[in-house]
């Protein structure tokens, strides 16, 4: 009994590492999700709306290299938030994906449009 107790607290004591795994996962599902319907829209004649993108989205090499070091300054600076203040990393995950999620759903209603 004492033995899977310790097992139970060695395991939420391992560090940060373990939590950020799914948010992660879910993140990165959404960037690869804002790429694939940002291209498809620009290819149906759509355009960018966000100046700052405008000329990054042009090429999906370029979109796809800025949004992986997108994804890896944000699990730094979560994992970094997260061992100053336990649950501001994962308030950090839960506002980008609120966030991509309405980038998604936003870039699906325009893409609805113009098939």
């Amino acid at each position: 009994m004492t033995a899977i107790f310790v097992q139970k607290n060695a395991g939420s004591d391992t560090g940060i590492s373990a939590w950020i795994i799914l948010p992660s996962i879910v993140l990165t599902g959404l960037f690869l999700l804002d790429i694939l319907t940002t291209q498809l829209i620009l290819k149906l004649g759509g355009i960018e709306l966000n100046p700052l993108m405008t000329g990054v989205v042009s090429s999906p090499f370029l979109h796809m290299l800025l949004k992986i070091g997108i994804l890896l300054l944000v699990i730094t600076v979560a994992i970094i938030a997260e061992a100053r203040v336990k649950g501001s990393g994962m308030a950090l995950y839960a506002a980008l994906i609120i966030m991509y999620s309405v980038i998604i759903l936003n870039n699906a209603s325009v893409l609805l449009t113009l098939l």
